[in-house]
Formats: C-alpha cells, structure tokens, sequence
C-alpha cells in the first residue's frame, strides 16, 4: 500500500486540526498507509534525515504558512526531494489561497489521488529559505507579537488590528538594494519579495507573477507622509495599482538588501515567521520544490 506521512501543527488556526485527526485517517486509509508528526517540539530536518522518502507519495504538511516554511527549510537543507502536499488549516495561508488547494478531506484526498506534482521556485535568504514571502518593514514581526487567543477568535483581522496599533511608531527602513541589473538606495516603508501574487491575506498583488518563472517580484513602498502611506496601501493592497510615484515594482532572480545608515533596522520576516538579520541576500532557486497542486493550477 502507498504510503503518506502528515506533519501537522495542533496549535494552527483555530487548533481544531487534532480533533479532527481521526476523520483524516479514516479518509486517507481508504488507499494510503499513514503515518503522523505534531510538529510541536520536533526537530524536523533531523526526523525527515531517518525517513526513506522513496516509499512514501508524498509529504502532506498541515498548517499554516509558517508551518509549510518549516517543513520546506527540513527538506532543502537535508536536500530531500518528495512530493509536497500543503492543507489548509492556519490563521494564515496565502500560498495554498494562491494555489486553489481544497481544505476538505474528501477533496484532499481525491488531489493526492490525481498526483499532479509540478516544480516550483523556493527562495534562499542567506542560510534559510522561503517558499513564499520575504518582507521587510511596516507588518514584519505582527503575527508574532499578535496575542494568540485574539489570533484564534479573529484569524487575520488580529494580525491588522495590531499592524494599526503600531503604525504610527514605525520609522522608515533605509536599505540599499541591489539586483543583478541595478542598484539603488531608499527610505522604505515596507518591502515583499514574491513568489506568488499573494501575501498578508491579499492577493493579485502583482499582476505577472508565476511561481515557476525563476524570477521573483519586489514590491515596495517608500516612506513618506502618513497620509502618503495609508493612500499607497489602500491603492497597493485594496485596488491593486501598482503604478504609484512611491511603489518599487522589479522583476529579478537576485536581492542584496543591507542597511544605508543609521539603526539596525531588525529582522526581515519569512512566511510569516521571524527571518534573518540584515544584509540578506536573496535568491530564487528555480523549480526546487516538487508541490503536489489542482491539474488546473495558477500559473
């Protein structure tokens, strides 16, 4: 019998995932032999480093985006190539939105069936990777600072309410960015470097975007007025136009990102968990994730 193994997260979401395990077995086990990791506590790079992947369909990681980034940084540092399937069940999941991925069982279970797997571009920041997001200032370190009951009662709405809360403090991020084509130095508001289109809830945040392109997308806002800011993420993140006097729209394979002066400017933020310090250097690696997606996927 095939088989599946399920990392999954009890606290993700709403934490109802482990009180609907046995409904998942008693779906998969119609055709798969399954085996379980709560994610809490383990050390995944070294417990995926003692399993034979060979005999497995694929990796099914249920969580939410910060989750999926775990289980991603395991198998791109032990260099473990299995099929990834991603199901739906944290506060935040912009990639699998992205991707149309069904969170029923049922319908899950009939996506594992089909097996279509494609390649998709991760991304390296310095010695860690991301599979979605990197983003940098206004929002970067919010769902960690977010009180976790607020979180379950109000899923994402808790993550805005305390990016308002901060807004008036924040202090614009000095960076000097340079690309494999150009190099230039700003005063940022706040920055994403994207694989999909999609991010903090939002999507069509970019209008070209391809996960298999080998190219990622850097969007960002120069810090301005307050009335500047609010006006540019209302047109950015609400309307969708990007084609704004304060708005970075670049298409590259290559990021170097460090600080033009002045304080540290803190931590970047990767899938929505605490990423490294700057200078970051950010590169995509092209079709490093064999991901388990509809057979009439988003491009």
């Amino acid at each position: 019998m095939k088989k599946i193994k399920l990392v999954y997260n009890p606290r993700a979401g709403d934490s109802s995932f482990p009180g609907r395990i046995n409904e998942f077995v008693r779906v998969f086990q119609q055709g798969y032999e399954v085996s379980l990791l709560n994610i809490i506590g383990a050390d995944l790079a070294e417990r995926f480093s003692r399993v034979n992947f060979t005999e497995y369909s694929c990796l099914m990681v249920a969580g939410g985006d910060g989750t999926i980034n775990s289980a991603v940084n395991a198998l791109l540092e032990k260099g473990i190539e299995v099929p990834l399937a991603i199901l739906p069940t944290g506060t935040s999941n912009d990639f699998a939105d992205y991707l149309s991925l069904p969170n029923g069982f049922e319908e899950y279970y009939e996506l594992i069936r089909e097996g279509n797997v494609r390649m998709v571009d991760a991304g390296r920041i310095n010695n860690r990777y991301f599979f979605n997001v990197c983003a940098g200032g206004f929002l970067t370190g919010v769902p960690h600072k977010t009180d976790t009951t607020l979180k379950n009662r109000l899923g994402r709405i808790a993550y805005y309410l305390k990016g308002l809360q901060e807004f008036p403090s924040f202090k614009p991020l000095p960076l000097e960015v340079t690309t494999t084509s150009q190099e230039f130095s700003s005063e940022l508001f706040m920055f994403l470097v994207l694989n999909s289109s999609r991010a903090a809830g939002f999507d069509s945040l970019v209008s070209e975007s391809s996960i298999d392109d080998g190219l990622f997308e850097f969007l960002a806002i120069r810090y301005g007025s307050f009335y500047e800011m609010i006006n540019t993420l209302i047109e950015v993140f609400i309307n969708k136009n990007q084609q704004q006097e304060n708005v970075i729209l670049l298409k590259d394979s290559y990021f170097y990102l460090k600080p033009a002066g002045g304080d540290s400017p803190g931590n970047t933020d990767i899938d929505g968990e605490k990423g490294p310090a700057y200078p970051v250097e950010i590169e995509v690696l092209p079709g490093a994730l064999p991901l388990v997606v509809p057979k009439q996927g988003t491009s």
